[in-house]
């Protein structure tokens, strides 16, 4: 009968495999709903989009490890101003130039972000010409063109802004300025405008929920079969923030504190004792 008892321990040990085994995710962050039951969404901020895998490894587990469904909306599914203004965000962006012949070239760093707008400042108001390209990994898109700085010499503190219509997100774009009369133009600052996705989930209202992300194993996202505009209309959508990033410490821990293992059901044990024991009866009718 031992041997039967030691066969099952065995199994149960290979059954009782790490929910995440194979789906390790290398950051998390709590989403602090306050545990109140109904539609909630959080904004995916820089952070989320320069550790995620192109979004498609998003998470939403609560402390029981189950996970959460969501969707992914985007500016597109805006319908009135207000709306749209909510997923747009401004920042002092990052930036460097050289100079090739009389062009200025400036690389801007973007960050995988759903960049649209530029806004230079400058004094220099010499007219010049730009041409404005995309760069993601090895490839680079032509974004848009056109004039700068035509002004009166009385003016001071320029702000020119460039759009362009290519949304798709950019690790930095490069902006090629032809300075005619060759004189290197002098930039202050630029700003960049950007649209963030917004992750939007039902809150069961008696769990606490983590955003998980960070594995690269991961292709597909967990979408929920919910409209966006529908939640709008159907009454309030709440925002709730996002805590500070949690990082693994290894490669086997869940940066989150929900347990790591769920042992096998009723009717998993049922079949490992039936299978142990078929198999110690057929030893012993061997001997015999």
């Amino acid at each position: 009968m031992h041997k039967i008892i030691t066969m099952f321990v065995f199994l149960i040990l290979i059954f009782a495999t790490p929910v995440y085994a194979g789906s390790h995710y290398q950051y998390s962050r709590l989403i602090k709903t306050g545990n109140l039951i109904g539609y909630k969404f959080v904004v995916l901020d820089k952070t989320v989009f320069s550790h995620s895998n192109h979004l498609s490894d998003l998470r939403v587990i609560n402390d029981k490890n189950d996970e959460i469904p969501y969707l992914l909306a985007s500016i597109q599914d805006a319908s009135t101003d207000t709306d749209k203004a909510s997923f747009i965000r401004s920042e002092d962006a990052d930036f460097s130039a050289t100079q090739d012949g009389t062009d200025s070239v400036i690389t801007i760093q973007v960050n995988q972000l759903n960049a649209f707008l530029l806004e230079l400042n400058t004094d220099d108001i010499t007219e010049s010409t730009y041409g404005l390209f995309g760069v993601k990994e090895e490839s680079t898109v032509y974004l848009s063109e056109g004039d700068l700085f035509s002004r009166r010499s009385s003016d001071s503190s320029v702000k020119k802004e460039i759009e362009w219509t290519n949304n798709l997100p950019l690790d930095k774009l490069r902006l090629i300025i032809h300075n005619r009369g060759g004189k290197p133009i002098s930039l202050k600052s630029i700003t960049i405008k950007y649209s963030l996705n917004k992750l939007v989930f039902k809150d069961p209202g008696n769990s606490q929920l983590w955003l998980a992300y960070g594995n690269d194993t991961l292709r597909t996202p967990i979408y929920k079969d919910l409209n966006y505009n529908a939640i709008l209309k159907g009454g309030s959508i709440t925002e709730t923030p996002l805590g500070t990033e949690v990082k693994a410490t290894s490669n086997t821990d869940t940066p989150f504190p929900p347990s790591k293992f769920k042992l096998p059901t009723i009717s998993t044990i049922a079949v490992l004792v039936l299978l142990g024991g078929g198999l110690w009866v057929r030893k012993n009718k061997k001997k015999t």
